[in-house]
């Protein structure tokens, strides 16, 4: 069957956020009198939601603390982060053009992400990325966020699409784990943040760059036709 709709995760896939990641967790960090964290430092703390870089950015710079200070931290943050959500945020070369192809082509898309909606959304919209997509599910709206392949089926039901018609792109372990768990192939891309070795995934194909995505699609298309 032909790709008719395709899942996007957000972070690392289409847009480098870490700088204002960083900048936003720094700022919540610095009030707290905590040490800065470097920009390879909160790569290898995304991928799984907020709270998990919360904990970790506050282990990594000193007592993790309770619950309700975890909670306290967690606040400030994504406060500080959607009032500034892209100001070192940028969209990574071919994204916006390949999204046009896809759109044009009549092909669905959404978003899965294990980013919270409360920053998400306004990333989006200051991106000018908002109209391509017809879903956008986040890791604090979803019951099983990724790797749980329900996220993603749940992102393609709101999207009115057939799973047996769809494929994910993602840049790390979480994306494609998801996408095994849901059933449907995946795309890995070559950039993003991901902290194994691109091969050890399980993608059913690893582009190099944005433009690639569209021919990739066409390939995996024509695979599952044969």
């Amino acid at each position: 069957m032909t790709i008719e709709a395709i899942v996007f995760d957000l972070d690392g896939t289409l847009i480098d956020s870490v700088p204002d990641v960083r900048a936003a967790l720094n700022r919540i960090l610095a009030e707290d009198d905590r040490r800065p964290l470097s920009l390879d430092e909160i790569k290898s703390m995304i991928g799984h939601g907020a709270t998990a870089i919360v904990v970790k950015a506050l282990k990594a710079t000193g007592p993790a603390g309770t619950a309700e200070y975890v909670a306290d931290v967690l606040g400030r943050y994504l406060d500080t982060y959607s009032q500034r959500p892209t100001e070192h945020t940028v969209v990574y070369p071919g994204v916006v053009e390949t999204l046009e192809h896809f759109k044009a082509g009549g092909v669905a898309m959404g978003i899965c992400t294990n980013k919270p909606r409360a920053v998400t959304l306004p990333v989006l919209e200051a991106l000018g990325l908002d109209r391509y997509f017809s879903a956008v599910t986040c890791g604090d709206s979803v019951a099983h966020p990724k790797p749980d392949g329900r996220h993603v089926l749940e992102t393609l039901e709101m999207m009115n699409a057939d799973p047996a018609a769809a494929a994910l792109v993602g840049d790390s372990e979480t994306d494609i784990e998801a996408a095994l768990d849901a059933g449907i192939p995946s795309l890995a891309v070559a950039w993003g943040y991901c902290l194994v070795p691109l091969e050890s995934l399980g993608a059913d194909a690893v582009i190099e760059s944005f433009d690639e995505l569209a021919a990739a699609v066409g390939q995996i298309s024509n695979r599952s036709l044969q």
